[in-house]
């Protein structure tokens, strides 16, 4: 039989076909491979020689690897470059440390060529790979806009969102494409949890609906779990608070799930998955939206349903605080309903634990001091000198509850913007109160003033607010009947 040549016999290695079938390298044959065409070709065909005999196969993939591809493809002979790759990617012997960084370069040299429709199984693989995962679904994105599939196109642009929300050009294409095609639906949602990025996998299991909000520390979407059939709200890290000295905040995002899923009470939100290598919490969905939507649809509360919702943040705070944890953020924005605000029974839930922290070990009374976190509006004046206590969160409460009685936080603009507040800013006008029932006026004052006082000592802790609210919320209720379900 007549010997094949050494080239012959690398490319049956690199199909892996061959006498030996678990893939490893033929010996070196004695009739020559063809003449090299550039002097890298000659570096990389000697490599491979001795990959043949079991030497240098550490160096695919190496610095004098990438050298000599780089120089072959400058010198002109890309496609012999894209050879070289595709046939070591493809080879058994191959290390597995050096297949990702094949992969992502032979993509990128393939769609540098134009040729995307080559690039495509590879691209899919490459978005399986968190580091490799946004660019990847970025260029699937890209190929499947210009061939007009805009299902696949939007799915990837969603995919990249939902990994880095500053991520270039993307936010444009996914307006542009939900705009050209309605409102987004939850099968077009790309999967942002689960072994496939698109969904087609029995392990997918949230699918992106639509963005919902975004602060500080992550971004907020609406999406579907497939597992359960229930609509979820999903938060992502901002992934460059992932890294560098900003790292901190990652472990607080994740914290935040932590404190949250340990306090079960219905005014709290209800974590329901955790992960952390994808940056993801997945947490119940409030569909009622927000009190600061109601406050801005609605307008001022009546006083009975003001007070039945402040006595359920304190109920709230309460229990965190019984644990030891300090909120550092209520506001508004942070208090949801699960159904409509004003339907009977609903509730005030209250969720972004994002800048929470546990107890430092060292203390027992003022957090350590740090830079000031929360809201300005709502800040009690400790907070804004970076030392938050439980009873700095007492203190955001009576601005709440006196906003849902006003429509307006507590004192004058110049005086929140200084922080030099003090506790008659929290007395309610005479023509909010003037419909109150008997006496109520004067409590919710004496009660307002308590919680809003200056100094932290000064303030009930949540306990013994709660204990004043529930006994207003009583007086409330004595006096009138049950508001209707617009009040």
């Amino acid at each position: 039989m007549k010997r094949r040549s050494l080239w012959q016999r690398l490319i049956d290695w690199a199909q892996g076909a061959g006498d030996d079938a678990a893939g490893a390298l033929p010996a070196a044959p004695a009739t020559p491979p063809p003449a090299p065409v550039h002097e890298a070709d000659a570096w990389l065909s000697e490599l491979v020689a001795a990959a043949a005999d079991g030497r240098r196969r550490d160096e695919i993939g190496g610095d004098a690897f990438w050298d000599a591809v780089d120089r072959l493809r400058a010198s002109g002979h890309e496609r012999l470059a894209i050879q070289w790759l595709d046939k070591l990617l493809a080879a058994q012997a191959t290390p597995d440390t050096a297949r990702t960084a094949l992969r992502a370069r032979l993509a990128e040299w393939l769609v540098d060529r134009g040729d995307t429709a080559a690039a495509v199984p590879h691209l899919e693989q490459l978005a399986r790979d968190d580091a490799h995962a946004a660019r990847a679904h970025y260029l699937l994105g890209e190929h499947y806009r210009r061939v007009g599939d805009e299902v696949r196109a939007l799915r990837h642009y969603e995919a990249v969102l939902a990994r880095d929300v500053t991520y270039p050009n993307v936010r444009q294409r996914v307006d542009r494409l939900r705009a050209a095609r309605g409102a987004p639906m939850a099968a077009l949602g790309a999967t942002i949890a689960g072994p496939d990025a698109l969904g087609g996998a029995a392990g997918a299991r949230y699918h992106l609906v639509r963005e919902l909000g975004r602060g500080a520390t992550g971004v907020v979407y609406l999406a579907r779990d497939r597992d359960l059939e229930r609509d979820v709200a999903v938060k992502l890290l901002h992934p460059h608070l992932a890294a560098g000295p900003q790292s901190v905040a990652c472990a607080r995002f994740f914290a935040e799930a932590r404190i949250a899923a340990s306090l079960r009470h219905p005014n709290i939100v209800a974590i329901l998955d955790l992960d952390e290598p994808a940056r993801r919490i997945v947490m119940e969905w409030a569909a009622g939206g927000t009190l600061r939507d109601v406050l801005r649809d609605r307008g001022p509360r009546p006083v009975r349903r003001a007070l039945e919702r402040h006595v359920q943040l304190l109920s709230a705070l309460a229990a965190a605080h019984r644990r030891g944890i300090v909120h550092a953020d209520i506001k508004p924005g942070n208090l949801m309903f699960r159904r409509d605000a004003d339907e009977p029974g609903a509730e005030i839930v209250l969720g972004d634990f994002g800048i929470a922290h546990l107890p430092h070990p060292a203390r027992s009374g003022d957090r350590p001091a740090v830079a000031a976190e929360g809201t300005l509006a709502y800040m009690a004046p400790e907070q804004r000198g970076g030392r938050t206590r439980p009873e700095s969160d007492v203190f955001a409460a009576a601005v709440v509850l006196y906003e849902m009685l006003t429509g307006r936080v507590p004192g004058a603009p110049g005086a929140v913007l200084a922080g030099r507040r003090t506790a008659d800013d929290f007395a309610v006008p005479r023509e909010v109160a003037r419909d109150w029932p008997p006496g109520l006026a004067d409590a919710v004052d004496d009660h307002l003033r308590r919680l809003g006082a200056p100094t932290p000592d000064d303030r009930p802790d949540a306990a013994g607010a709660l204990a004043e609210a529930r006994d207003l919320w009583r007086l409330c209720v004595r006096a009138g009947p049950r508001p209707s379900a617009a009040a």
